[in-house]
């Protein structure tokens, strides 16, 4: 089972989004399927890029008045994916990227 909050989902469907297209794109330009692997970790790199932007923006905390007291407080917004906040998750992208790099190559 998935466990995401907010936005969180954006992780895995970035992840997908960029990193199947590009290996496809790979395996179709060099006529090798198991080269499709350099295409997907590039897209898993693409990815982490894309998730840190993204999880920042959403992550970031605003500022804004109490309604019944009217203090200042700063809210901040959770969008995590498995408890971690989806900004973080880019340095995960990066190891599953050189998973997938690693098995273009046969032993």
């Amino acid at each position: 089972m998935l466990i995401w909050r907010g936005w969180g989902i954006l992780v895995p469907l970035i992840a997908a989004v960029l990193a199947i297209p590009c290996a496809l794109v790979v395996a179709e330009a060099t006529g090798r399927e198991h080269l499709g692997g350099i295409g997907a970790g590039v897209g898993f790199l693409l990815a982490a890029v894309a998730v840190f932007f993204a999880g920042r923006k959403l992550n970031a905390p605003r500022s804004g008045f109490h309604p019944a007291t009217g203090q200042p407080v700063e809210y901040r917004n959770s969008h995590t994916f498995f408890f971690v906040p989806m900004q973080y998750w880019a340095f995960v992208l990066p190891l599953a990227g050189a998973g997938a790099i690693a098995t273009a190559f046969p032993l």
